[in-house]
């Protein structure tokens, strides 16, 4: 396990450094970005078939069955994505191809993927507000096992304690760029290529390394 890091920043700068610093990957992260929700869309419509759960009469149980099974596909194009953000903030060059380049890891992203839902969907029984806390909590897991080589329970403690340093800072953040992706999606789907950008850059590009470089 990786050493806790002392760290702090400031809602409103790192996301007007976000802003500045998505420019000329708006393209390449937003197809990145529609390749992740085309092949969503896919394979919930392949498994919806399998294990059906219609609208008017949800069933939770097939709801879940349908999630977990899209792990092994969906994870590693997000983690994708996230690593996209990190690598061009570090000055590389990225492709959308990039988004396809961790299937290697496909079972270890799907197993913490795995484990983050259940420990969330545990605490969201448990008076919802330990859910919540954890689904922000372990929002760099992912990366830190894509990035680091760590181990899923090691990723899913070191990003938990590290964001839990300043937990609510954290959340204002995700409140604040998921409400950038709101307005992107009421403006039919337009203001995506800028929302999606900025969230990637900001959250994953210049939080990560600030919290665990």
């Amino acid at each position: 396990m990786q050493k806790v890091k002392q760290y702090d920043f400031d809602i409103i700068e790192i996301t007007k450094e976000g802003w500045r610093r998505m420019e000329g990957v708006k393209g390449v992260l937003v197809t990145a970005f529609a390749i992740y929700v085309l092949t969503a869309v896919a394979v919930q419509m392949v498994l919806g078939i399998v294990f059906p759960s219609p609208a008017e009469n949800p069933d939770f149980a097939n709801q879940t069955i349908v999630t977990i099974l899209s792990y092994p596909v969906l994870m590693p194009l997000l983690t994708g994505m996230i690593m996209m953000a990190i690598r061009h903030v570090r000055g590389e060059q990225i492709v959308f191809q990039d988004v396809f380049g961790y299937y290697g890891m496909t079972w270890t992203l799907a197993l913490a993927a795995l484990l983050i839902y259940v420990m969330t969907v545990a605490g969201l029984l448990f008076f919802i507000l330990p859910g919540i806390y954890l689904s922000v909590a372990y929002i760099f897991t992912l990366p830190l096992i894509a990035d680091k080589g760590m181990g899923v329970w090691d990723a899913m403690e070191l990003s938990r304690k590290t964001v839990t340093q300043h937990w609510f800072k954290v959340f204002g953040l995700m409140m604040l760029l998921s409400l950038g992706l709101m307005v992107g999606f009421v403006t039919f789907g337009i203001g995506l290529i800028w929302a999606v950008p900025l969230m990637l850059v900001t959250l994953y590009g210049l939080l990560y390394p600030i919290m665990f470089e």
